[in-house]
């Protein structure tokens, strides 16, 4: 149940959430109006509005001009016990890795993407948007969301030199990791750095680290799905879920 000291729009994201986990409101399912939510909820239409992009951001919801927020679907959580560096992943399959950095800031105090890690209000948040590349095709989008004090000199980085999980593997400690993985339909700027269709399913990754209960990280790693798949193997009753791993165009 949502507590009462959360903000209102949290709460109205919270309550549509576990609609869609219940199956409630389905996959392709058109979201009510803002102007009947916000009756609903008894909340302005700009709270309302605020609830529905941070569910669109995760992926949880799409908007399609003209026809209104549909659910993605519901989201299905597994274990990923090991996630190499994407460097390193792709030299094993005989590839070479390049990257992009598209976007390398600290987060201004009123963004709403500060949302993404929570830390207190004065806590600086580093993002960091890198594309990465197999031979020149684009196989991961990563958005990542450091806590400042963690890594302090996250900013500095050359990330087309080392890769962030590298750099943060050196300088941050890490004590509890969760996963997240769930097929999303891209939004128009990733489909467009990733170079694929509009109609190409993604596999997002959302990884959100911690290091005795404070925030470190919060990763979305996006990958275009006829690039990647999940592998599975079993052995003695363990049930052992591996990491993305690249197609490599076709080995």
């Amino acid at each position: 149940m949502p507590q009462a000291d959360n903000p209102l729009y949290e709460q109205i994201k919270n309550a549509i959430d576990r609609r869609i986990e219940a199956a409630e409101w389905p996959a392709n399912f058109q979201v009510p109006s803002e102007i009947k939510l916000a009756e609903e909820f008894g909340a302005s239409q700009l709270t309302v509005r605020r609830a529905l992009r941070e569910l669109q951001t995760e992926g949880v919801l799409i908007r399609i001009q003209g026809r209104g927020t549909f659910v993605v679907g519901p989201r299905m959580q597994c274990a990923v016990f090991n996630l190499p560096d994407m460097s390193e992943e792709i030299a094993m399959n005989g590839g070479a890795h390049s990257s992009r950095v598209i976007a390398l800031c600290a987060l201004p105090p009123d963004s709403a993407r500060r949302n993404m890690l929570q830390v207190g209000p004065g806590t600086p948040i580093f993002h960091s948007r890198l594309l990465h590349l197999e031979d020149g095709t684009p196989i991961q989008l990563e958005d990542r969301f450091v806590n400042g004090e963690e890594a302090p000199d996250y900013l500095e980085q050359d990330f087309t030199k080392v890769t962030p999980q590298a750099y943060l593997i050196r300088e941050t400690t890490v004590t509890y990791v969760d996963n997240t993985i769930r097929a999303i339909r891209a939004d128009d700027e990733a489909r467009q750095l990733l170079e694929i269709e509009a109609s190409q399913p993604c596999l997002l990754l959302d990884r959100s680290t911690w290091r005795d209960g404070i925030p470190v990280t919060r990763s979305r790693f996006l990958y275009p799905g006829d690039r990647y798949r999940l592998r599975s193997s079993h052995e003695a009753r363990i049930n052992r879920i591996v990491s993305p791993t690249p197609n490599m165009k076709g080995r």
